[in-house]
């Protein structure tokens, strides 16, 4: 069963973060049996799902358990096992597959990562006297490595601005709150750091931010608290303070884990942040109020708020369901809706202020901003039920770049049933047509694709046809310019991506592109040689263009290594030449087969020419607009189930745009 049969989407986000990040080598992952071992079921089963992730598709052949851990003790009625040890207690299989404990090759545990310590002093003496045995229990067992999850607060109080590296720590009175948590942090890692060099095991722990996310049960924490308060739309007070504390999202924690497992060297301790997640709370109210102006009401008062109690705050805890279950704050409660408090938000801790220069060192990169997250927290709380979208992409000027797309449509439609000529919706927008009836939420492009014989007499008729303010960006229309396909750009505007912003001679205004589909070989071998022909040639066009290395080469490495150096010697007027003879090589010949030899999609090979003979339209921004009457086998060529949405997370733009004026269309409307 696949995961997304199991999670819903905001879960799904996080849980195949890892995969999606390229970080974690499939190689150093593939078989192995990954026991996860805590006391917090919603966070364990995070990091089981993560790792289930890699079955999905890849036959990665991962196992991944989560377990308690039953200590020997008497006074809780657990009864001794022969050896004196505690014994495991399977919860759940992520994956098909069960595996025992001592099989297990990477056995991960949670610890007090993230979690309250409110113990008392006898909870307290039980609760480490249970970890040694864990840890000796877990040292015994023939895994190949052992991870213990932490956080920043086993640092203590640290001086203002100082982000604690690895081997540092602060100083905390033990009489002030917050010292229950450095305490039990420290004799947890201490505890395993001792028992592991003991029987030579290898180990690493990984200290992390302050983790937060979507759907999950968590520490609460200032982001938390004001993440669940924007949601609700309750009012809060916050003392401000100078203090910064480091986030995480989940999606980061989880692929941290693997890349501690997989990438790092054994036996190091490790600090892992978010990006762009290190801010005080002041910032972080300032960061909700401004993506959600209408939802966040917070009070800033320059008071300091040492203690809860002292200024009469309610102190942030666990709020009780119906059923008798704790619902941290932050947490949606059973009817959806978010769990707030008032108060001083986040006044009690200190800050967790982490330096994670040594996992970078290593080369983890993480990929969600605080920002980010917490905008994904706060819509998954409010639990619209709309299709969820950034809505500060583009510093909120994606609807008007696509109000100004649906005129660009509009227009090439006119002129296409003027002179009879058939076109089809590509690409993204024939996706979003299907899917979502209009643009996809986040799509910042518009596409149409045309048979070779439309193309060309579009080409004829379009310099006419065009308003005066668009202009026909074609190799022979424009010095310097060598895309294969039509661009349409709007005069006085600006819409460069990171690649043309590097040719600002060029005409960069807000585009939209136009498409021709060629004919192929009619067999599989020819098929073959052509693609890569053609791949190849315009591999040479554009690493000439942007004066790039030709990287990667996929199956064919030794091949596109000397095709870069065949580069310098090829005129680019005779690779142009070449490129556009390959793409029309199979012009008049009727092989019954297409291919994408212009855009993005030449590595799918090819497809059969009847899908693109009829047409039938369908709704897209309320217009009528035609697509393939075989949409459905096209748009699966192109991308496999495409009723699937990206992941959450990923719900930015396509294109890197650099340089954006919309100039006088700032206001337009269709």
């Amino acid at each position: 069963m696949l995961l997304r049969d199991r999670l819903n989407e905001f879960e799904l986000d996080w849980a195949q973060a890892a995969v999606r990040s390229e970080l974690i080598p499939l190689k150093q992952i593939r078989g192995k049996k990954i026991l996860i071992v805590g006391r917090e079921d919603a966070f364990e089963a995070a990091v089981g799902w993560s790792f289930a992730a890699w079955n999905d598709g890849r036959k990665a052949g991962v196992r991944a358990e989560q377990a308690r851990y039953a200590a020997q003790n008497t006074r809780t009625g657990i009864e001794e096992d022969q050896d004196g040890t505690g014994k495991f207690e399977l919860i759940r299989a992520f994956t098909e597959e069960e595996f025992a404990p001592e099989e297990a090759d990477y056995i991960i545990l949670t610890g007090l990562c993230c979690r309250e310590t409110d113990y008392t002093v006898a909870e307290t003496i039980t609760l480490v006297d249970e970890f040694r045995q864990l840890a000796q229990t877990a040292v015994s067992l023939s895994c190949e490595r052992i991870l213990l999850l932490s956080d920043g607060r086993v640092y203590g109080r640290l001086g203002h601005g100082f982000a604690a590296s690895e081997y540092e720590a602060g100083k905390t009175d033990p009489c002030a709150p917050g010292f229950e948590a450095q305490y039990l942090l420290q004799a947890f890692e201490n505890l395993l750091v001792t028992e592991a060099r003991a029987a030579g095991k290898q180990f690493n722990v990984l200290r992390t931010g302050l983790i937060y996310g979507a759907c999950l049960s968590l520490m609460n924490s200032p982001a938390t608290e004001l993440a669940a308060l924007t949601a609700s739309g309750e009012e809060i007070s916050l003392a401000l303070s100078q203090d910064k504390n480091s986030y995480i999202s989940i999606h980061d924690a989880l692929t941290a884990i693997q890349f501690v497992l997989t990438k790092c060297p054994a036996n190091k301790i490790l600090n892992v942040a978010g990006f762009c997640s290190d801010m005080t709370d002041g910032e972080l109210a300032m960061l909700l109020y401004n993506n959600f102006p209408g939802q966040c009401r917070v009070n800033l008062s320059s008071d300091v708020c040492e203690n809860r109690e002292e200024t009469g705050a309610a102190k942030p805890s666990a709020t009780k369901n119906p059923d008798g279950t704790a619902n941290p704050v932050g947490a949606a409660k059973p009817d959806g809706t978010a769990e707030g408090r008032k108060g001083c938000a986040g006044a009690e801790r200190s800050g967790i202020f982490l330096n994670t220069q040594l996992i970078r060192h290593y080369g983890f990169v993480p990929s969600v901003s605080l920002e980010d997250g917490l905008i994904i927290l706060v819509k998954s709380l409010l639990n619209t039920g709309e299709v969820f979208i950034f809505d500060n992409t583009y510093l909120g000027k994606l609807e008007k770049v696509q109000k100004i797309l649906l005129a660009y449509l509009l227009e090439i439609d006119r002129i296409c049933k003027k002179h009879n000529i058939k076109y089809f919706l590509a690409g993204g927008t024939l996706l979003g047509a299907i899917r979502h009836h209009g643009f996809i939420p986040w799509d910042d492009d518009a596409d149409v694709m045309m048979l070779r014989g439309d193309y060309d007499r579009f080409l004829k008729v379009a310099k006419d046809e065009l308003p005066e303010n668009i202009f026909l960006q074609l190799p022979h229309t424009e010095k310097g310019n060598y895309n294969p396909f039509t661009k349409l750009r709007i005069d006085n505007t600006m819409f460069a991506t990171e690649f043309t912003g590097h040719f600002l001679w060029m005409h960069n205004g807000i585009f939209f592109d136009i498409l021709a589909h060629d004919r192929t070989g009619k067999r599989k071998w020819s098929q073959k040689l052509h693609l890569m022909a053609t791949m190849l040639m315009r591999s040479i066009v554009f690493n000439k263009w942007g004066d790039t290395d030709i990287a990667g080469g996929g199956g064919h490495p030794v091949i596109c290594k000397i095709v870069d150096k065949v580069k310098y010697i090829v005129p680019m007027r005779f690779a142009l030449w070449a490129q556009n003879h390959l793409l029309e090589f199979y012009k008049k010949r009727d092989t019954g087969y297409l291919y994408d030899g212009m855009g993005r999609n030449l590595s799918r090979g090819s497809f059969p020419e009847k899908w693109l003979e009829e047409v039938v339209y369908v709704d897209f921004e309320g217009y009528q607009f035609p697509v393939p009457k075989e949409y459905d086998k096209y748009l699966t060529y192109l991308y496999g189930d495409y009723r699937q949405m990206i992941p959450v997370s990923s719900r930015r733009t396509s294109h890197s745009i650099v340089l954006m004026d919309l100039g006088e269309y700032s206001g337009f409307e269709v």
